[in-house]
């Protein structure tokens, strides 16, 4: 299809798969927003736009005040010089940057580069948190023995015949969260609805834990590049000590395949979603940057 050329844009569509599933076929992610899948998910909150700048994809997102947001260039090209360009027309900011395309400025005095530790993802291997092996693993472990000792469940396989259900376990998460009231987590669950309408075609993977016919957790996720699994969904009951644990356990079980990796994105900066998260003990932290001109 016909994208707009550098600087004209146009809203994120459904059309654009293709071309942002060969990209990524051929330069392989890092960052966990680098799917198809989360990208078109979340286009709204962020109110994507697209451009060609030659052969590389160019992302903006909705402004911060008076300043343009933009993700790292995608695809084949002069990415570094993609990224001057657009700096030096728009005086905005590129967000969301690799360890990799980050290195490409380290010798470069015009730019102010700045981690962005809120936004890095966690990166585990795959095994240690199905084996939860190790001391450092005995509170995990524990959860556990204790939620099945007290608790018949049943994991459920999902499928497009099934997939609906989980919209009312998000509803049901929702109305105890307030997600009306709060942006952030309103935009999650428009995320989570664009995930399970377009199910098949993005070729998710998805697992639920069903207790007394009610699903009470839910894990979405898919491939972001040949030997990492990334889950943009993970949520439980909060009132049920240990479910959290054995939804995790139980869906890579069943469903990280010969993925030796999983990301679980990022903690948002989230005190409890950060001590969550580094409990159990990434392998990894895939840094992300901001990169902007020198005044």
């Amino acid at each position: 299809m016909n994208v707009p050329s550098y600087p004209l844009f146009e809203p994120l569509k459904k059309e654009h798969k293709p071309l942002f599933d060969n990209a990524f076929e051929n330069y392989p992610p890092e960052i966990s927003e680098f799917t198809f899948t989360n990208l078109y998910s979340w286009r709204i909150a962020y109110d994507f736009q697209i451009s060609m700048l030659g052969d590389l994809i160019i992302l903006k997102a909705a402004s911060s005040g008076a300043r343009h947001r933009f993700f790292s260039p995608i695809g084949q090209g002069d990415i570094k010089q993609a990224i001057v360009e657009i700096l030096n027309d728009s005086k905005g900011i590129f967000i969301r940057i690799s360890e990799t395309v980050k290195d490409l400025f380290d010798n470069d005095t015009g730019f102010i580069i700045e981690g962005d530790r809120n936004n890095s993802d966690y990166l585990y291997r795959t095994i240690d948190l199905i084996s939860l092996q190790g001391r450092r693993y005995d509170g995990k472990r524990n959860l556990i023995k204790r939620f099945k000792g007290e608790h018949e469940y049943r994991f459920l396989e999902l499928n497009a015949s099934n997939i609906s259900k989980c919209l009312e376990f998000e509803e049901k998460w929702c109305s105890i969260k307030d997600c009306d009231s709060v942006e952030g987590l309103n935009n999650e669950r428009n995320a989570i609805k664009e995930m399970v309408l377009n199910f098949s075609e993005f070729n998710l993977i998805a697992g639920a834990l069903e207790i007394k016919n009610a699903i009470l957790a839910l894990a979405i996720a898919e491939r972001l590049n040949l030997n990492t699994l990334v889950v943009h969904v993970l949520k439980a009951d909060s009132n049920m000590p240990g479910l959290y644990q054995v939804m995790m356990n139980e869906f890579l079980e069943k469903n990280s395949g010969a993925f030796e990796y999983v990301n679980l994105e990022q903690d948002l900066g989230i005190g409890g979603l950060r001590k969550s998260k580094e409990s159990y003990h990434p392998v990894k932290m895939i840094n992300k940057y901001t990169i902007s001109l020198k005044e």
